[in-house]
C-alpha cells in the first residue's frame, strides 16, 4: 500500500476535539474535525495544512463541530454517511457507507458501525500496513449496532474512560432511583444516548416526553439510519416515536422530559433549564460529560442538578477484547487522560502503545 504517516494534531489529549492527519499516496486526509469540548476549543489549523479531504467518524461536536472553519485548511470535500450529512448545517458532502467500502481520492476505506451514534462509523483506511480509526465507540447499547472491525496493524481506540468498568446496569437501576423521586428533566445529545434513554425509560413504564430534535433521530434510526439501530430495537424506537409526549420549551413539569442539550447550554434544554434552575423541582439529571464553563457543570456544582453517567463509550475491558479480535500490533489510544497511558501499557504488554506522533504506518 506504499508508505504513510499518522499525525494526532489533537485527540491524545483529555477529551480534546478530535483531528488526525493521514498522509498517504501524495494524499492528506483528516480524520474528523472537531471543536471543545470547552466551547470555542479549536484544533491548530496550521499546524493540520492543507487537507485534500476530511473524513468524518460522526457528527458530534468533538469530532464536527469545526468545520465551519474549513478554508482555513483548503476547503476540502467532507466525507461522512449520509445520515451524518443529513444533520450537518451548510455541509455540502460526500457519502460513504455505514457498512462497506468506497474509494477517498484514491485511497479505500472500510466503514462499519460504531455503537454511538446515528451514521457513526470506524474507518479502515487501505494506507500503509492498515489503520483502523475508531473515532468514539461503544459496545454496550441496546439501541446501537457495532460492528467488529478487520484485521489491522494501527489502531486508533477509543480510550475516554480510561480503566473503567462499570457497566450499564447499575447505571440505569441509579437512574430509576433518581427518575422515581418525581418530575425530571434529562438534557440529552439527541444523536446519540437520546433516544436510547428515552426507548429504556418508556420500556420502564415512565412517563416520556420528547422534543422535536429527539424525535427527529428517533426517526431517522427506523430509516435513513436504520443499519445504525440493533434489529432488536426497531419496535422500542417505533413505540417511543408513537406514545412519547411531545414536549418544547414552554412545557410543564411533569414526568420525564428527555431534550435536546446535553451540558445544558442549547436547545429546549437550557430554555427549560432557564426557567426551572432556581426552583426545587423538577430534578434535572445529567448523564454525559461536561465541560468547565457549561450551565450543566454550573448546575451540578452548585448542587441543583445531579450527575449519573449513562455508558457511551467503552470501558477498558470492551477495549481489550475488541483489541484481541482487531489484532493490532500498535494500538493509539485517543481521547484520554494523559495519566492512563500507564493503565494501557499495564494491560497491553505485547503491542506498542503510541501516545505522540507522527508515526509512520
Amino acid at each position: 500500500m506504499g508508505p504513510a504517516r499518522l499525525i494526532a494534531v489533537s485527540g491524545l489529549g483529555p477529551k480534546e476535539p478530535a483531528a488526525f492527519v493521514v498522509e498517504a499516496q501524495g494524499r492528506r486526509l483528516l480524520l474528523d474535525c472537531g471543536e471543545g469540548s470547552e466551547p470555542g476549543r479549536l484544533p491548530d489549523f496550521d499546524a493540520i495544512g492543507n487537507i485534500d479531504a476530511i473524513i468524518l467518524s460522526h457528527g458530534h461536536i468533538d469530532h464536527a463541530g469545526a468545520l465551519r472553519f474549513s478554508d482555513r485548511i483548503g476547503s476540502p470535500p467532507v466525507y461522512a454517511t449520509a445520515p451524518v450529512l443529513a444533520r450537518l448545517k451548510g455541509i455540502a458532502g460526500r457519502a460513504i457507507p455505514m457498512r462497506g467500502r468506497a474509494d477517498v481520492l484514491g485511497i479505500g476505506i472500510e466503514t462499519g458501525t460504531n455503537g454511538h451514534a446515528p451514521g457513526g462509523v470506524w474507518l479502515r483506511l487501505a494506507v500503509g500496513d492498515g489503520i483502523v480509526y475508531m473515532g468514539d465507540h461503544s459496545v454496550e447499547s441496546a439501541l446501537y449496532q457495532f460492528d467488529v472491525p478487520p484485521a489491522t496493524a494501527t489502531m486508533i481506540i477509543d480510550g475516554s474512560y480510561g480503566d473503567t468498568e462499570e457497566t450499564l446496569e447499575p447505571q440505569r437501576r441509579r437512574i430509576v432511583e433518581i427518575l422515581g423521586r418525581g418530575p425530571a428533566l434529562l438534557p440529552v445529545p439527541p444523536d446519540g444516548r437520546g433516544p436510547d434513554i428515552a426507548a429504556w425509560l418508556l420500556a420502564e413504564s415512565f412517563d416520556v416526553a420528547i422534543d422535536d430534535q429527539v424525535r427527529s433521530v428517533a426517526n431517522m434510526l427506523t430509516h435513513t439510519a436504520r443499519h445504525s439501530a440493533r434489529e432488536e430495537a426497531l419496535p422500542g424506537l417505533e413505540r417511543l416515536l408513537l406514545q412519547a409526549r411531545v414536549i418544547d420549551g414552554g412545557a410543564a413539569a411533569r414526568g420525564v422530559m428527555v431534550v435536546h442539550g446535553g451540558s445544558g447550554d442549547v436547545g429546549v434544554a437550557n430554555a427549560l433549564i432557564k426557567r426551572w434552575q432556581t426552583a426545587a423541582d423538577p430534578t434535572i439529571l445529567f448523564t454525559g460529560h461536561l465541560p468547565a464553563g457549561t450551565t450543566g457543570r454550573r448546575l451540578v456544582d452548585s448542587g441543583r442538578a445531579l450527575f449519573s453517567r449513562w455508558n457511551v463509550h467503552p470501558r477498558m475491558s470492551d477495549n481489550l477484547a475488541l483489541i484481541e479480535r482487531v489484532d493490532p500490533r500498535r494500538i493509539v489510544p485517543a481521547f484520554g487522560r494523559p495519566e492512563w497511558i500507564a493503565h494501557w501499557q499495564k494491560h497491553v504488554t505485547s503491542r506498542e502503545i503510541v501516545s505522540s506522533t507522527p508515526i509512520e504506518l
